[in-house]
């Protein structure tokens, strides 16, 4: 039986004028991307602008305690009478300070080893790879809670805790992609004319994996928001009176049973936002760096 050959139709596929046309098209397709660049600017702008727009001092207390969202208090007051709104705009402020400097941190740890166990191996992958392994056998929140409990209540010492934490998913991450390049022909040509081998992983082997590192740490970001605030929510993390968005929500769920929604209520819808706009653009940076993924 002779067969017939089907037709295809033409696929039109886009044509690119370089990496920023391919950056607008990817945007322009995607709902969600452009859903969270708006998200995220609104945040940020609440970031920046918010308290020096909004002047009222978060520790003042010279409203009636738990006082309902109004026109002159739109997210109402605590307990002691603060300005609810103040405290959740600097809360914004400091909890995206602190994912940012956490996804560095865990960045720059991770990729550093993972470069390095995955070009050198030996020994030196499989001691570390046993103690990344170890690491990830706990929750990464809970690996946080962990740490921060033991080093204490700290801005700094959450910063750490929660690097640590998300440390060993970059090394696993950025190792997996330095061993299918160790054996690639550019790799094998650096050593052959004598190259160093820092000079090999700093300027070949790190560069190829930029594009997993920083959809990776794009992902870090909208994490850390979400520990940041349930590490202060329990009492671990960042402790009152500093206004950080899980400790104030941690003080307003003791009030949720006398009626004072809006104490725990409002500062948890705002948590939920920042997480959601970073989660969205960590997925438009994966759909920009990585076409096949979506």
């Amino acid at each position: 039986m002779a067969t017939q050959a089907v037709a295809q139709e033409p696929v039109d596929l886009p044509r690119f004028g370089g990496r920023s046309s391919y950056l607008w098209y990817t945007i322009r397709r995607s709902t969600s991307a452009q859903a969270g660049i708006v998200l995220l600017t609104c945040i940020l702008l609440a970031a920046l602008a918010g308290p020096a727009l909004w002047q009222i001092d978060p520790a003042v207390t010279d409203a009636p305690p738990l006082a309902p969202p109004d026109l002159l208090l739109p997210f109402g007051s605590d307990q002691f009478g603060r300005d609810l709104l103040s405290r959740v705009l600097n809360g914004i402020r400091l909890d995206l300070a602190i994912a940012v400097f956490v996804a560095l941190l865990a960045t720059i740890l991770g990729s550093t080893i993972g470069v390095l166990v995955g070009y050198v191996g030996g020994w030196v992958d499989q001691v570390l790879m046993r103690v990344t392994d170890v690491m990830l056998a706990f929750p990464g929140f809970i690996l946080a809670l962990s740490i921060a409990a033991f080093l204490g209540n700290d801005i700094h010492n959450v910063i750490i805790a929660i690097a640590i934490a998300y440390t060993p998913v970059m090394v696993r991450l950025v190792r997996g992609q330095a061993l299918s390049l160790r054996s690639a022909q550019f790799i094998l040509a650096s050593r052959t004319i004598g190259a160093p081998s820092w000079w090999i992983m700093l300027l070949h082997m790190l560069p190829n994996t930029l594009s997993p590192i920083l959809i990776q740490t794009s992902l870090f970001t909208a994490w850390a928001v979400l520990d940041t605030a349930g590490l202060s929510f329990i009492g671990v993390g960042i402790r009152p009176p500093t206004p950080e968005l899980g400790s104030i929500t941690g003080e307003g769920a003791a009030f949720m049973v006398s009626g004072a929604w809006w104490f725990a209520i409002l500062p948890g819808i705002v948590i939920v936002l920042v997480v959601l706009a970073l989660n969205l653009i960590g997925d438009a940076v994966r759909d920009i760096l990585d076409p096949h993924s979506a």
